[in-house]
């Protein structure tokens, strides 16, 4: 079934492609927008239906946007060169670093140990460290290696004991995979899709969204959802009802104890993660000091670094060999040059201003039922397709409706950013999600059922914070289009 989606989508998608070129040019738009349009609706469909592998889709702006005539093959390529995708590549070479000497795993064993063995305590340690390590390492890399520890805890647990048991297990796997899910919002590096706005806005108005800038957003955000996600799972959906866990405090230790002493290449990532932390954090403050500095050379400064730094072990001369790239998600980088450089020609071939002339009924509309819809529409279908393709294909889309609207393209952008983070539901919505799904504790109505719930917290939960949080942290007044979108 999934494989005739697939066909489905190929053969439609060159099908739609083709039919809109021979179609008229509707009146309004440039000859250069329609193949545009074209091009934007081809790569959706296949992005969507994921007809062919999603970054060989990215690819297609390369080679149809200098044949149509749309780009020369400079503008084309140019987006694929983003800093933002600078950043998010010394991210991952970062996050492959902890994961080569275990860091993410001792800071995790860690974090649990220091809240409690006790059955909540436990939870929450989980929520806590998923969470911190998504911020920085990916959130499949955090729940792979979250679930063994989980699975060992629940090994525990009294097997005479069903009723107990089966809430505990259940809400102890899926914190591990929505707790990923929720701390990637909390940095621009944490999942694909920040990033992707920030190259989006970069490209298309010429605007920095800083790391600190995105944390004051995604932090405050992540510090408010973790509570009420603990709160509905464990009070609402499916109480907990074990006091104790015998043996759980020797577990951890046992798990601290196999980790052993810190070794010196663990401090030595250690340094560097967080010396890249504080500069991300603190740039604006050094930007007249150091007017040169990025955050996308302040992670590749921090990847180069592993490459330089001694290991003193035998098999690793340095912290990282290049070999240890082979890991790199390569993919994700490409998928970010498509998005950006289909977004830049929406933008240069007056596609976008196109599409938010024709909206004009919305203008009647409550600006907060227009943002509470956006945030349903992406997070529900971001339950059936990848977030980070979803948000390539509809972010240059909705900042172009929120234009057409008179209001600053941010408004309708980050709230589809977050929502793309949303997808609770099913385990093909998100990796994490899959994770845990594979690990045989859970069944897809049970994921479902919690899943939804968390949903429709998000979709409010969000709803507000965009026209309160995002607005401050921005400086977006509703009802102004600002000057630099011209």
């Amino acid at each position: 079934m999934q494989d005739l989606g697939k066909r489905a989508g190929l053969i439609g998608g060159i099908l739609v492609f083709v039919i809109l070129l021979f179609l008229p040019v509707p009146e309004g738009l440039s000859d250069a927008a329609w193949k545009t349009a074209a091009v934007t609706i081809l790569m959706g469909i296949w992005w969507i239906t994921e007809a062919i592998p999603i970054s060989a889709t990215a690819l297609l702006p390369i080679v149809l946007f200098p044949v149509l005539g749309v780009f020369s093959i400079g503008d084309a390529t140019g987006p694929y060169a983003n800093p933002l995708i600078f950043l998010f590549m010394g991210g991952f070479v970062i996050a492959l670093a902890m994961e080569k000497w275990n860091l993410h795993k001792r800071i995790a064993i860690t974090i649990v140990n220091l809240v409690g063995i006790k059955p909540s305590s436990i939870i929450i340690g989980f929520i806590i460290a998923s969470a911190f390590l998504s911020m920085w390492v990916s959130n499949t890399a955090t729940a792979i290696m979250m679930l063994p520890i989980a699975m060992s805890i629940l090994e525990l647990l009294d097997k005479n004991d069903k009723s107990a048991k089966i809430n505990f297990e259940i809400v102890l796997v899926l914190t591990i995979a929505y707790a990923c899910n929720i701390g990637g919002m909390g940095t621009l590096i944490g999942t694909p899709p920040n990033a992707l706005l920030a190259g989006f806005v970069l490209e298309n108005y010429d605007i920095e969204i800083s790391f600190l800038d995105w944390m004051m957003v995604g932090v405050p955000i992540m510090l408010v959802s973790l509570p009420l996600m603990y709160v509905i799972l464990t009070k609402f959906v499916y109480p907990i009802r074990i006091k104790e866990l015998p043996g759980g405090k020797e577990l951890i230790q046992s798990q601290m104890e196999r980790l052993g002493n810190i070794s010196n290449q663990e401090k030595k990532v250690a340094v560097v993660f967080v010396s890249a932390a504080l500069l991300w954090m603190f740039r604006p403050l050094l930007s007249s000091v150091v007017p040169g500095l990025s955050d996308a050379g302040i992670a590749i400064g921090a990847a180069v670094a592993f490459f330089m730094i001694p290991a003193n072990s035998e098999e690793n001369r340095f912290l990282l060999k290049w070999s240890d790239t082979k890991r790199l998600p390569w993919g994700v980088l490409i998928l970010f040059g498509g998005g950006l450089s289909m977004a830049s020609a929406i933008s240069s071939t007056g596609l976008a201003t196109w599409i938010g002339s024709g909206i004009g009924s919305l203008n009647t509309w409550p600006i907060i039922l227009i943002i509470l819809i956006v945030i349903a529409l992406i997070v529900f279908l971001t339950e059936m397709t990848s977030n980070t393709a979803s948000t390539a294909a509809f972010l240059p889309i909705l900042a172009s409706v929120a234009i057409g609207l008179g209001e600053n393209p941010f408004l309708l952008a980050i709230p589809t950013v977050l929502g793309a983070s949303c997808a609770f539901m099913l385990p093909v919505a998100t990796p994490p999600n899959a994770i845990v799904y594979g690990s045989g504790k859970i069944s897809i109505p049970e994921m479902s059922k919690a899943g939804l719930w968390l949903n429709i917290m998000f979709i409010l939960l969000l709803t507000v914070a965009s026209l309160t949080l995002v607005s401050w942290v921005f400086g977006i007044e509703i009802g102004v289009l600002p000057e630099w979108v011209n």
